[in-house]
């Protein structure tokens, strides 16, 4: 019965501005910094006791502040990349209409359509399109055999549906699973680039197309919380011989159609009981400190990368992965889980369905 009651208790705590600005931040912070964002928010949720349907959607806007974040710092690239978009469509439909009109061998293309002879801008854009096309395994319903559903009911089948689940529910050992994947991958990639530079192997060049179909791939699995999506793509370029700082800015890249894509398809689905405990303010001022922070995080990736310092960002993944493994252990022995601080139960309860006895009687749980 007091279990009950304090489930009844999170469901009306509301986020406050404090919180939002922290959620932010953290989000700003982490989501270019190879430690995983959502698996970082997701923890701030959970230990501040807003690990409730919904926490998801609030995710989902704070991408918004990232994304703009990137729009800003990669402005000039972005623009050139729609500019030969244009020019790619133009050209795409005179060789279409004369191969449809002429034949093939019987007029002359405007543009070659062979990777190795693209510009730069034309093939980088190319990439991306193949990469965001894996985006498509995030929809592939495989996951049913798990028996799981989210909170609102649903049965978990797809990479989207296994993603809102560990995001929403109140288990933290995905992220720490997810961290540790996160830290191996860096300490990888890390030691592979070191290894090749030290025999003399500088081949290390452009991003190929095999390069960015596993990135591709493996910007599907950074869906799930934990598992950082700059992280693990820029690990799999580095692995595969992608000049580091390649990798990165075609990770910075490739992550816009995709994360935009994915977080408004993730809205336009929202249920009406999301939409209920959506707050504007606190989700906008969530945004605007993400927005922000992540400008300077995108700066500070960049030198690190430089500098050759990933591997320290592989051991904090680690060690906290190892950590949160640890107090999800704690959390599910002594089966005291996401408990809701008892202070923030007396200021923030509104439900006039509890009475005042279970009140007091969950109060004395949560003490």
């Amino acid at each position: 019965m007091h279990g009950s009651v304090q489930i009844q208790f999170k469901e009306y705590i509301h986020m406050n501005i404090w919180e939002a600005i922290l959620q932010g931040i953290v989000q700003g912070f982490t989501e270019f910094l190879p430690v995983s964002s959502s698996g970082h928010v997701s923890l701030v949720q959970h230990f501040l006791g807003k690990n409730i349907e919904g926490a998801q959607a609030f995710t989902l806007f704070l991408h918004f502040g990232t994304l703009a974040a990137v729009f800003v710092v990669y402005r000039q690239i972005i623009w050139d990349l729609i500019v030969e978009l244009c020019a790619t469509i133009k050209d795409g439909a005179h060789d279409l209409w004369g191969l449809i009109r002429y034949g093939k061998g019987k007029f002359k293309p405007n543009a070659s359509w062979k990777l190795t002879e693209m510009n730069e801008t034309r093939r980088m854009g190319m990439l991306i399109i193949v990469s965001c096309m894996c985006a498509i395994l995030l929809f592939v319903p495989v996951f049913g055999f798990l028996g799981l559903t989210t909170a609102s009911g649903e049965e978990v089948k797809t990479m989207t549906d296994l993603s809102q689940y560990t995001s929403e529910d109140s288990d933290i050992i995905v992220e720490g699973l997810c961290l540790l994947v996160t830290g191996f991958l860096l300490l990888y990639a890390t030691n592979a680039a070191n290894r090749r530079r030290s025999t003399g192997d500088i081949t290390d060049g452009e991003v190929t197309l095999k390069t960015a179909i596993i990135m591709g791939i493996g910007q599907c699995f950074a869906t799930l919380p934990g598992l950082s999506r700059s992280g693990t793509t820029t690990s799999l370029g580095m692995i595969h011989r992608a000049d580091k700082n390649k990798a990165l800015q075609f990770s910075f890249i490739m992550g816009i159609p995709a994360v935009l894509a994915g977080n408004v398809l993730e809205i336009a689905t929202m249920t009406d009981e999301q939409w209920d405990k959506f707050e504007v303010l606190p989700v906008l001022i969530g945004v605007i400190f993400a927005a922000v922070v992540g400008i300077l995080s995108i700066f500070g990736l960049r030198w690190i990368v430089s500098n050759n310092k990933l591997n320290y960002f592989g051991y904090y993944c680690l060690a906290m992965g190892a950590l949160v493994i640890i107090i999800a252990i704690i959390e599910k022995t002594t089966g005291c889980g996401n408990a809701v601080p008892a202070a923030e139960l007396l200021g923030e309860v509104t439900s006039t369905d509890v009475s005042a006895a279970d009140l007091v009687a969950s109060l004395a749980d949560v003490a």
